[in-house]
């Protein structure tokens, strides 16, 4: 199991809500989770998106301040 599964496993809300909230495809979410847990803070890694929300930190903040506005499918 990649890390990338045990993400995508063990954070499935937090995925679908960064993108929906963030705009980021699911593979971009999961990468900035990974690259978060493993590099921590750290400029210059993560995708375009990633960067242009202010990082993966700030990704995943932003999409725990607004995961509210989030509709889960049922």
């Amino acid at each position: 199991m990649t890390l990338g599964d045990e993400m995508k496993r063990r954070y499935p809300r937090l995925i679908h809500a960064m993108q929906s909230v963030g705009l980021l495809t699911e593979s971009e979410a999961i990468g900035a989770l990974v690259e978060y847990g493993i590099f921590g803070i750290r400029e210059g890694f993560g995708s375009e998106a990633v960067a242009h929300l202010g990082g993966q930190l700030a990704a995943i903040r932003h999409t725990i301040k607004c995961r509210h506005l989030v509709l889960r499918d049922r």
